[in-house]
């Protein structure tokens, strides 16, 4: 993510039952500055995979052309 993006992230996923074991990034020097999240869930796979889906939306995740909608 970006910095903008990060704050909604954190805030989106544990309100699906996400918990958030780190948000980092691995570059000094890289533009945009981009951002990591490490999670842990445990749970109902699609109840999970709907509430990574919601947080993902809130980011500007451009899907690759014949990826999953």
């Amino acid at each position: 993510m970006i910095a903008q993006e990060v704050q909604p992230v954190l805030v989106a996923l544990p309100r699906g039952g996400v918990n958030l074991v780190e948000a980092r990034h691995h570059n000094l020097t890289d533009d945009p500055h981009l951002f990591f999240v490490h999670y842990w869930a445990v749970g109902d796979a699609v109840s999970l995979a709907k509430a990574i889906r919601r947080a993902v939306d809130t980011a500007n995740v451009v899907r690759m052309p014949g990826g999953a909608a």
